[in-house]
C-alpha cells in the first residue's frame, strides 16, 4: 500500500505543507491536503469588488510581505519564485513614504514615528517623546528583574526597563497592528526575546546588554553553518535566474500582487491540483484524529470516512485541535491560548489621496484607546498604488476589535456588519477629517483569527512538543500561526523547515517522532 501523509487545514501553512511534501516525494507518495471549508487559503482572502464604475481590490486579511535578507523573507519570496508569480508582484520602494511613514493616533492627531537619524534631528512628535527618557531610564536604572520569573507581560517588561509611557504610547500600538492584542496579556519572552534575555542575563540593563546578546546569537547560529551556506547557495542561483526580479525585491521595502495576497494561495492551489500524487479534500472537516489498529494514524472526516496516514501534519488553529481529540486531554498551550476576534472594514472613495498625510497608516495605542474603536488604519492606496491601476480612488482598511472587541460590540458572534461599517465610518471621519461619502464598505469579521502568545507561552510551547511526541504513536507534526510567529512568511518558513530539514521522508513506514516545534524551541535556548 503506497504511503500516505495528510496535512489537516488548507490556510497559508497547510498549503505550504503540502507544496513542499509534493517537491520532495516521489509520486508513488500520496499527499492529502483536508480542509473542512469549501474555500482553501485561511485568512488570506483579496477580493474585487466594483462601485461606482470602478473596480478595486478589498484586503480581508494579510496585505504586505516585508522583503529583506532573514529566512523568513527569503522563504516566501523563493515560493514566489518556485510559483512563477514574479511578473505579478508589485513592490514598495525602501524611499516611498509608505516605506518612511508611519503614525500613532496620540493625543487626537497623527504623530510621525522616527524612520532614521534625520527624523530624529527635526525633533519628535508627542507619542515618541517618551522614549529617549524611556531609554536613559533603562541605562540608569540597576538591574530589577523579578527574582525567579521564567515570563512577565510585555507591558510590565517595557515599562519596568523603560517605563509606562513607552508601553502605553508605542509598544501597545505594535502589538495592536501584529497580534491585536493587550500588552498586559502578552509574553515578554516570546515576543521581546532579545531584550528579554539581555534583562534576564545581565546586570546593567537592557540596551547595555543587547551588545552581549548579539554575540550569544551569532555563536549560537555557528550551528547552522551549514544550513545557511546552502540556503545562499540557492539564492545566489535563483537571482542569476531572475535578475531583474531580485533587484527589484534589494530596492523595496515590502511587496504584494497585483490583485492581492490571494494571489500566493491561489498559485499554490493551482500548482498542486496538476500534482497527481496530491489529493485535495475540500469541505469535509477533521472530526477526530486518532491511532488506528495497524499503528497508523487515522483522520475521521464529517462524512464519517477515515483516511489512514503514515504520518499527519497538522496545522489546524489550537481551538479546532482541541476538538478533534476525543478522549486525549490536550497540551497546556492548547487549552490556554485565546484568539483575537478582529474586524477588518474596507472603505473606498471615488477620489485620491484623500488621506491627510502620506504613508502606510496608522496604530492606536493603549493611550488612545478612550478616544477609539479602531485598532488602527491603513492607506492601501498609498501602500500600494499599483493595485489601482488608473482608477482615480482611495482605499483605506480600519482594523476594529482585537482585546477590546466584546467591551465595544458585544457577542462577536452577534454583531452587525452594520455596526462594524459605522464604527469604521466614525474612526476616519474622526481621525482623518474625511467627511465625503464613500462608494464601498464591506466588513468582514475574523472569528478567532490571531493567536495571542499570553505570559508562559515558551514553557507551554515546550509542554506542547512533548505532548506532539506521545500522540499517535509519534506520527503526528504540527505547524501553524500558533506556533512560532503567526505572519505570513513565519508560517511558510516553519512548514518549510519542517518538510526539508526535519521529516525523514525515506522512512515514512516508521514513526517520525518530529513534532515541528524543533528548530522554533531552540530559537528561545541561547547555549552560553
Amino acid at each position: 500500500m503506497a504511503a500516505t501523509i495528510s496535512v489537516l487545514g488548507g490556510g497559508i501553512s497547510g498549503l505550504s505543507a503540502a507544496w513542499y511534501l509534493s517537491q520532495k516525494l516521489p509520486p508513488t507518495v500520496k499527499v492529502q491536503l483536508i480542509e473542512g471549508s469549501s474555500r482553501l487559503g485561511g485568512w488570506v482572502r483579496s477580493e474585487i469588488r466594483q462601485a461606482g464604475g470602478a473596480s478595486f481590490l478589498a484586503e480581508k486579511g494579510p496585505r504586505t510581505l516585508r522583503t529583506g535578507s532573514s529566512r523568513e523573507a527569503l522563504a516566501v519570496l523563493e515560493l514566489v519564485d518556485d510559483l512563477d508569480l514574479r511578473s505579478q508582484v508589485v513592490a514598495v520602494s525602501k524611499m516611498s513614504a509608505a516605506a518612511r511613514n508611519r503614525y500613532i493616533y496620540f493625543n487626537g492627531e497623527l504623530n510621525c514615528m522616527p524612520s532614521g537619524l534625520a527624523s530624529l534631528l527635526t525633533g519628535l512628535p508627542p507619542a515618541v517623546r517618551c522614549l529617549p527618557r524611556g531609554i536613559f531610564h533603562d541605562l540608569i536604572t540597576p538591574k530589577n528583574t523579578p527574582e525567579g520569573s521564567t515570563d512577565e507581560s510585555v507591558h510590565s517588561f517595557v515599562s519596568r526597563r523603560f517605563g509606562e509611557e513607552v508601553d502605553d504610547n508605542l509598544a501597545s500600538a505594535v502589538m495592536h497592528g501584529i497580534y491585536a492584542a493587550d500588552t498586559k496579556e502578552l509574553s515578554a519572552r516570546a515576543l521581546l526575546y532579545p531584550f528579554w534575555l539581555a534583562d534576564h542575563t545581565g546586570k546593567t540593563g537592557v540596551i547595555r546588554g543587547l551588545r552581549r546578546v548579539a554575540k550569544l546569537s551569532r555563536a549560537n547560529s555557528a550551528r547552522f553553518s551549514v544550513r545557511d551556506s546552502m540556503e545562499r547557495q540557492d539564492n545566489e542561483s535563483r537571482r542569476a535566474k531572475a535578475p531583474e526580479f531580485w533587484e527589484m525585491i534589494d530596492e523595496a521595502s515590502m511587496y504584494s500582487f497585483r490583485n492581492g495576497m490571494q494571489t500566493l494561495t491561489e498559485g499554490l492551489v493551482s500548482k498542486l491540483r496538476l500534482r497527481p500524487s496530491v489529493e485535495i479534500i475540500a469541505g469535509q472537516a477533521v472530526t477526530k484524529i486518532q491511532q488506528g489498529t495497524d499503528g497508523m494514524a487515522e483522520v475521521v472526516l464529517a462524512n464519517g470516512q477515515i483516511l489512514s496516514a503514515n504520518h499527519i501534519i497538522n496545522t489546524l488553529p489550537l481551538h479546532c485541535l482541541r476538538d478533534i481529540l476525543g478522549d486525549v486531554r490536550p497540551s497546556s498551550l492548547v487549552e490556554n491560548t485565546p484568539y483575537a476576534d478582529v474586524a477588518v472594514v474596507n472603505v473606498t472613495y471615488l477620489a485620491k489621496q484623500i488621506e491627510p498625510v502620506d504613508g502606510f497608516g496608522y496604530l492606536v495605542p493603549r493611550a488612545s484607546a478612550g478616544d477609539s474603536k479602531a485598532l488602527g488604519v491603513v492607506f492601501d492606496s498609498r501602500a500600494l498604488p499599483a493595485q489601482d491601476g488608473d482608477a482615480g480612488i482611495s482605499r483605506l482598511t480600519v482594523m476594529l476589535g482585537g482585546p477590546r472587541f466584546k467591551g465595544i460590540f458585544g457577542d462577536p458572534d452577534s454583531v452587525s456588519s452594520t455596526v462594524l461599517e459605522d464604527a469604521a465610518l466614525e474612526t476616519i471621519r474622526n481621525q482623518l477629517g474625511i467627511q465625503m461619502a464613500p462608494a464601498d464598505v464591506d466588513a468582514t469579521l475574523g472569528r478567532r483569527c490571531i493567536p495571542s502568545y499570553t505570559v508562559g507561552y515558551v514553557d507551554r510551547l515546550k509542554n506542547m512538543h512533548e505532548w506532539v511526541k506521545s500522540q499517535l504513536n509519534g506520527r503526528m507534526s504540527v505547524a501553524g500561526a500558533a506556533y512560532g510567529g503567526p505572519a505570513v512568511p513565519q508560517c511558510i518558513l516553519n512548514t518549510r523547515d519542517l518538510v526539508n530539514r526535519h521529516l525523514n521522508l525515506d522512512a515514512l513506514d516508521t514513526p517520525q517522532n518530529v513534532t515541528g516545534l524543533e528548530e522554533i524551541i531552540s530559537n528561545f535556548e541561547y547555549r552560553k
